[in-house]
């Protein structure tokens, strides 16, 4: 709502000492892409987003079939704004299932990383107001129902959902996902019928995220992948491929890239960079309908990729012709900008400003667009400077009796800023990932070594958790150290497999019962509401619990700070320009506050003294009998699907 009669300043200036307009970091994250977006401009750097949308309508008309675009542009000058403009818009006006590929926890294993990125990408709500999954699985089932019946009219994705979410019957939902299944694999050359059924059940919304959790190439717990049919899963690139072919049929896809700057490296000494561009170049050689998008800095692109790799690589990284660069502001566009975001302000309050960029001064505003900043230093210096105007007052500088029109920016920890922006991340695809999880854990202790906290003096924390010092896949970690006189080692897994081989196998770490990794107990971690079977019970729990291991229960209130120190860490050069030296101290000030260090429970509660109990609350996993499922499509079932068609 908006209105024409000038408020009052005392009205306005009340609103902006209580609420600053540019509060949020001047950064853009996850949630953002995903979530509400930042507010965009979207003339900034339109040449970009532009080219994106370009060759979606060109792969629509033939030309090609599939491209990549390079974006190069230095810190802060909005290369992930861009791919959040590239959702929302094609969220809104749809043409193209989504992929963001940022975050590679294990670089080790680029390939399944990948895969769990898609099921995840997957499963945002995409232009149909359903999961992606759930537009990709209707038009599938919509071409399996034509082939049962010739005069079956299509039916919207978001009906699909009802029809099966309205049904209370579970072996006849069941029943028409195992109809459609086999009435699309004659339809179409399958590779894998299992992939096909996975991407069915995610029309149920009981089941989705299971279905999607099988996609991404996680394990079931047994009487889960039982209920849905589908067979033990193994992580496979070529399951990504098969996922990749099916969309293919019906869509075109944009994947992008993002975050390719952090300081990270695999075993080898790769840089994330160069691990990625070898993975487009894959994906853009099997791709049959998309775009991918690739944003970098120009140092990472010249030094890492075009130096460093082989020449097909960063060809096929950037088929579209020459990199886009991003441009820095000026004048106009800060002036720009600043009012954009006031503008909302002011009207989500009912409020009329005596100019658009009030509380400022827009000669400023200009001068500092002189400077040519990135869209993150304007957006800063809004963020320090946004007062009512009696404060403005107060601050502004003397000189020979006259006040400078320059604004005063006051100091803000730059390590906080960042800190928050990333605990502002919506961790909830992250809390079965045990990789990342543990590398959370790992960086939480290794900043507290030296200290003694609960009885525990830390002297070393190591990955080398083997004989000869090699990291394990299912003991992430062993904390060094002495406790009332004795040295201790405390093996640490963070387990969040939903069943399987490996959960069995991490247990089986834990209690050591061949003595391979010299503990003096071990730590499982994990989430009580993940059910346990009660084989591995007996068989490692209780022993690890009797011989003085521990069942550290894993909660998002507690992990989620160590998650965002990692992220900040991982950034500290590349997005935030600060140091180790720097992020040392934000601990040391703020660990109380935000659940850092020494005060953060989760560690606290591995180094504790063990309760030689089972805690209270793990669930049973339920027993269940597998299935069979016939290949043939009979007269009665051809009736089930006629029912669905005209439920």
């Amino acid at each position: 709502m908006t209105t024409s009669v000038t408020s009052s300043l005392e009205e306005i200036n009340a609103v902006l000492h209580d609420h600053n307009p540019f509060a949020q970091p001047p950064y853009v994250n996850a949630n953002n892409v995903w979530g509400k977006g930042f507010p965009d401009v979207e003339f900034l750097n339109a040449h970009a987003s532009d080219a994106v949308f370009r060759a979606l309508e060109e792969i629509r008309l033939g030309h090609y079939s599939t491209t990549s675009i390079l974006i190069t542009a230095q810190d802060g000058t909005g290369k992930t704004h861009i791919i959040s403009r590239i959702r929302h818009r094609l969220q809104a006006q749809g043409g193209a299932l989504f992929v963001f590929a940022n975050k590679f926890n294990d670089l080790n294993q680029i390939k399944q990383g990948f895969q769990q990125i898609l099921a995840e990408s997957l499963s945002n709500i995409g232009s149909q107001g359903v999961k992606q999954w759930q537009e990709l699985a209707a038009a599938m089932a919509n071409d399996a129902l034509k082939f049962v019946s010739a005069d079956a009219k299509p039916i919207a994705a978001k009906d699909f959902v009802k029809r099966i979410e309205t049904i209370d019957d579970e072996d006849k939902v069941q029943r028409w996902i195992n109809q459609l299944t086999k009435a699309f694999c004659k339809t179409r050359s399958v590779q894998d019928p299992d992939i096909v059924r996975a991407i069915f059940w995610t029309l149920s919304d009981d089941e989705a995220a299971f279905a999607s959790n099988w996609l991404a190439g996680k394990a079931l717990a047994q009487f889960k992948a039982n209920d849905l049919r589908l067979p033990d899963q193994k992580q496979s690139f070529d399951a990504t491929l098969q996922i990749l072919a099916l969309i293919s049929e019906y869509n075109e896809l944009v994947i992008c890239f993002d975050e390719l700057d952090v300081l990270d490296f695999d075993d080898r000494g790769l840089h994330k960079s160069q691990i990625v561009a070898s993975l487009v170049k894959e994906l853009f050689e099997n791709l049959k309908r998309g775009v991918i998008l690739s944003v970098l800095m120009p140092g990472t692109w010249t030094d890492r990729i075009k130096k460093e790799l082989p020449g097909g690589v960063s060809q096929k990284m950037t088929t579209q012709g020459n990199p886009y660069d991003l441009r820095y502001m000026d004048g106009d566009s800060a002036l720009e900008l600043v009012a954009f975001f006031l503008k909302e302000f002011y009207e989500s309050r009912s409020l009329c400003p005596p100019h658009q960029v009030y509380p400022f001064d827009e000669g400023a505003i200009r001068a500092i667009g002189r400077e040519k900043p990135t869209v993150r230093e304007v957006l800063q210096w809004c963020r320090e400077n946004c007062k009512p105007t009696a404060e403005i007052d107060e601050d502004l500088s003397v000189d020979n009796g006259k006040k400078s029109s320059v604004l005063l920016i006051s100091e803000t920890d730059p390590v906080e800023m960042a800190f928050i922006n990333e605990l502002d991340e919506d961790i909830i695809n992250s809390l079965d990932d045990n990789y990342l999880l543990a590398e959370a854990l790992l960086l939480g202790f290794q900043t507290i070594i030296g200290e003694t906290v609960e009885g525990v003096t830390l002297e070393e924390v190591t990955t080398g958790v083997g004989k000869k010092g090699k990291r394990d896949d299912y003991l992430n970690f062993k904390i060094l150290g002495e406790e009332a006189g004795y040295i201790v080692s405390i093996g640490v897994a963070v387990l969040q497999y939903d069943g399987g081989r490996a959960l069995g196998a991490g247990l089986r770490r834990l209690v050591d019962e061949e003595e391979r990794f010299d503990l003096t107990r071990g730590c499982l971690v994990r989430s009580k509401n993940k059910p346990i079977n009660n084989y591995f019970i007996s068989t490692y729990l209780n022993p690890l619990i009797e011989e003085g291991g521990e069942f550290v229960e894993l909660n998002e209130k507690e992990i989620k700070p160590l998650i965002a120190l990692r992220s900040v860490y991982q950034k500290r050069g590349s997005d935030y320009k600060i140091t180790e030296e720097d992020i040392t101290n934000f601990i040391s000030k703020y660990g109380a506050k935000y659940w850092l260090g020494i005060h953060n429970p989760l560690l606290k509660e591995i180094l504790s003294d063990p309760s030689y109990q089972i805690p209270e609350g793990i669930e049973d996993e339920p027993e269940s009998l597998p299935e069979n499922v016939a290949n043939d499509l009979d007269s009665t079932e051809t009736e089930d699907l006629q029912e669905l068609i005209h439920v």
